[in-house]
């Protein structure tokens, strides 16, 4: 296992400043189901984007799922320091709230079920579903490259992002997964435990068996959500199917590792892996273009 980078990597104020932002409302067809005739769902997200004209490469930035009916319901952007961080070294970032969350259409469609019986697979394919309705609406952007895309999530945006890398989306390059994973609950993390781990498993394995991209995986030591013995186990999934797999443990804090990325302080502690990261699979114009910030005393 690699040690996460530890030094504070600080993004000159300038460098925040060129990034911009707006609001965007994302179309995701859902096809018909004995409970609903097919129709066209909204998502509620934004697009960061750097200066300039680009084509930039994309990254694609999903979300966790908070415990609770009211805690979805008022779920907002949520990432939107981190964004910047990634916008400003040369990237578009495009968030989006899956069906079901904040401002998005509804209802909720990534559900596992109960914990006695969980349906994995179908909570991946529903929330692979708007990952790529995402990724597709920023590929169509008129500043981002459409053949260079990371995908990026947290927690349950990390499975989601998981799940539709195993389908394979032209203009795919790598996916960085923060401590991804479902099935955990109250419940069970009092005995260290997520809901139907052997299907959770299994379920990753299946992931793993046509995912083809290499991938960059960071969890903290102290995730009470996604234990290293299990993270471990599923990460081997990937490298027994012959996968390029990175896997990094944050050191223990006094703090829920689970939200290590969440907080804002903690962007310079995993910024400069993911920029190393992001560079080796998007090189083209984000590297063009940070060589020229460089030059002008704008280092990221």
């Amino acid at each position: 296992m690699q040690a996460l980078l530890c030094a504070a990597l600080a993004l000159p104020m300038a460098a925040q400043a060129d990034v911009q932002q707006f609001d965007a409302r994302i179309p995701v067809w859902v096809p018909a189901t004995e409970q609903v005739a097919a129709h066209t769902a909204n998502l509620a997200g934004h697009v960061y984007r750097p200066q300039g004209t680009g084509p930039w490469p994309l990254v694609v930035l999903s979300h966790g799922t908070p415990s609770g009916a009211d805690a979805r319901a008022a779920l907002t952007e949520r990432y939107g320091p981190q964004a910047v961080a990634i916008a400003a070294l040369g990237y578009v970032v495009v968030t989006g709230l899956r069906r079901g969350y904040g401002a998005s259409d509804g209802p909720l469609a990534d559900r596992y079920g109960s914990c006695d019986a969980p349906d994995y697979p179908h909570a991946a394919q529903e929330a692979a579903r708007d990952v790529a309705a995402i990724m597709s609406y920023g590929q169509k952007l008129p500043f981002v490259n459409s053949a260079q895309v990371v995908l990026m999530g947290k927690s349950a945006g990390g499975f989601a992002s998981l799940a539709l890398a195993a389908q394979q989306p032209a203009g795919l390059r790598g996916v960085i997964n923060f401590a991804g994973g479902r099935g955990s609950q109250p419940r069970m993390r009092e005995k260290a435990e997520v809901c139907g781990e052997a299907q959770l498993l299994k379920t990753i394995a299946g992931f793993a068996a046509t995912s083809r991209v290499p991938q960059l995986w960071i969890y903290a030591e102290n995730d009470s959500y996604f234990r290293p013995p299990l993270v471990r186990k599923m990460a081997e999934s990937y490298r027994a199917a012959g996968q390029s797999l990175t896997l990094v443990f944050a050191p223990s804090t006094d703090e829920e590792g689970h939200r290590f990325f969440d907080r804002a302080a903690n962007i310079g502690q995993w910024l400069p892996q993911v920029r190393e990261f992001l560079m080796q699979q998007l090189p083209g114009m984000a590297t063009a273009q940070l060589q020229s910030h460089n030059s002008q005393g704008d280092k990221p």
